[in-house]
């Protein structure tokens, strides 16, 4: 079967649906996506393809492949919302390609058939793949890094251990430190468990470690040259050190964050990793083989990791999936019916009902307005039709359940995420605010960053003159991110101002001038300021 191309052709279509189907209708959402995109947007407008900008501010938060991709992306689409998810989208693709090729290497055709669909039908990694976001750039390589490394190790070829170091380059080009800290934590938690530190003298060392700075320290050196300790404090400083160190969200600061996080993430395969590790211990003890060994650290690392750091985010653990469906794959490739145990199902069928009442739950509760929202559980009958009719091709359990899971993806994305878009993004506010040219603007709470990306046009925040000094940028301080420009409430040096309804008393309180409505999106006021 796992020879045949068709299953592979099957493979390479259903990602290709899955990644790339509805990107053009996900709107850039607040908070975090518009960043990215405004950032690479001004860096194309600007011409500065060196340092990051955003508001007019040099920017230090990320490193710059990212926004390079990203900007590139606008140069290729336009600033649209595909342009800025192509590149997360085909970094997605291309992981896939990244596990099916070294669980090939690793495993044989059949894990690798298993490594990358289980992958592809994992809950987090498509919803990465489509996110405006740093991670799906990184999970490539970082993975790659580390597989390269293992490849070398076991095969010891020259080609791997360069491919090892230039692509920890580019995770450190993605992400910052942790795109070479992270991995050499990883490799040398094997290597002592291995007792093997003899590696060292055939792994191209010195020539790698010039390779890996060669990749990525020209950026680093010339955004010193250029802006010196600013650079150092804001990106080393706040973005890198204080964010291991203190809270961005202390109520996300528990000890089973990632657990529950993982849980989801791995989705509809998280049954499959007690029975595989019961099933290792049972057949082999404790005489675990060196690739199950490393594929067990390299996983447990990352989720200990970041357990232990202050700041948590739900990305932070994404790259524990590679190694997780290398060895997912490689078991349900030696097991292939294994879903056909009550635990699997009765798990599988919890979790889809879950997920089913979630979606009601939303629309419900008008956390997102959808009128297609009758294709979740059509979804889940046709899946099940669908699993039902491939049982009689002799299709083992998994490829079965994997197609259910894509079949109900595809009617999440149209269903909830892209209502969920709508609702956290605020294009329609900027569009309606570009089309009245409106200047001398200025917005009281909420800022939207992507009313800023579609609008054209530079927003100031309305704060309290008491307010000003906690909100100025300080360094070592989660301030550092308060970027964007602002207007003291007091002073009054504007003429128009935007808020949510919600908001309006408060505003109409503290303001010492008269206001009248100009113009209103759904719930946001336009204000306008009697003279």
């Amino acid at each position: 079967m796992f020879m045949n191309k068709k299953y592979w052709l099957f493979l390479l279509i259903a990602a290709i649906t899955l990644l790339f189907v509805g990107n053009g209708s996900l709107l850039i959402t607040d908070n975090v996506e518009s960043n990215y995109a405004l950032t690479a947007k001004e860096m194309v407008l600007s011409g500065d393809w060196l340092s990051p900008q955003i508001y007019g501010k040099y920017w230090y938060d990320k490193p710059i492949f990212f926004y390079w991709l990203t900007a590139l992306g606008f140069k290729l689409f336009g600033f649209t919302e595909f342009g800025a998810r192509f590149f997360p989208s085909l970094f997605g693709l291309a992981s896939l390609g990244l596990i099916s090729w070294g669980a090939s290497k690793i495993y044989g055709k059949k894990a690798a058939f298993y490594s990358a669909f289980m992958l592809l039908t994992s809950v987090e990694f498509f919803l990465i793949s489509k996110s405006i976001i740093t991670d799906s750039a990184l999970f490539f390589f970082f993975s790659g890094t580390l597989l390269f490394f293992y490849l070398g190790y076991q095969l010891n070829r020259t080609k791997y251990w360069y491919l090892m170091y230039m692509f920890a380059g580019l995770a450190t080009l993605t992400k910052g430190p942790i795109g070479f800290l992270l991995p050499g934590l990883i490799i040398t938690l094997f290597l002592i468990w291995q007792k093997d530190f003899q590696v060292l003298t055939r792994c191209k060392l010195f020539s790698g470690v010039l390779l890996f700075l060669i990749v990525c320290m020209p950026w680093y050196l010339a955004m010193y040259a250029i802006h010196g300790m600013d650079f150092i404090n804001g990106f080393l400083g706040t973005h890198n050190f204080l964010r291991a160190t203190v809270s961005e969200h202390p109520k996300d600061d528990v000890i089973y964050y990632y657990t529950l996080v993982n849980i989801l993430a791995i989705f509809p395969w998280t049954a499959l990793i007690p029975m595989a590790l019961y099933k290792q211990y049972k057949v082999d003890g404790f005489k675990i083989q060196p690739t199950d060994k490393f594929l067990i650290i390299w996983a447990l690392t990352i989720f200990f990791f970041f357990q232990n750091m202050a700041t948590k985010y739900i990305t932070y653990t994404y790259p524990l999936l590679f190694p997780t469906f290398l060895y997912l794959g490689h078991y349900v490739a030696e097991k292939e019916n294994v879903m056909d145990s009550k635990f699997c199902k009765a798990f599988v069928c919890t979790f889809f009902s879950i997920l089913l009442i979630a979606a009601i739950y939303v629309d419900v509760k008008d956390i997102v307005v959808s009128s297609t929202l009758f294709l979740v559980p059509v979804s889940l009958i046709v899946g099940a039709f669908g699993y039902k009719y491939l049982s009689r091709h002799n299709l083992s359990q998994a490829v079965r359940l994997g197609s259910m899971a894509f079949i109900f993806y595809l009617a999440l994305i149209i269903s909830i995420a892209i209502p969920l878009a709508e609702k956290r993004s605020a294009k329609d506010v900027g569009l309606y605010l570009k089309q009245q040219k409106i200047t001398d603007l200025a917005v009281y709470g909420k800022y939207s960053t992507s009313a800023v990306f579609y609008g054209d046009f530079t927003m100031q925040k309305v704060i309290k003159e008491s307010d000003v000094e906690e909100y100025l940028p300080q360094q070592y301080s989660w301030t550092a991110k308060n970027v964007m420009p602002y207007k003291v409430l007091e002073e009054g040096e504007f003429k128009t101002v935007i808020l949510e309804r919600e908001k309006m008393n408060d505003f109409m309180e503290e303001s010492d001038y008269s206001w009248y409505v100009k113009g209103r999106i759904n719930d946001t006021y336009v204000l306008g300021r009697s003279s």
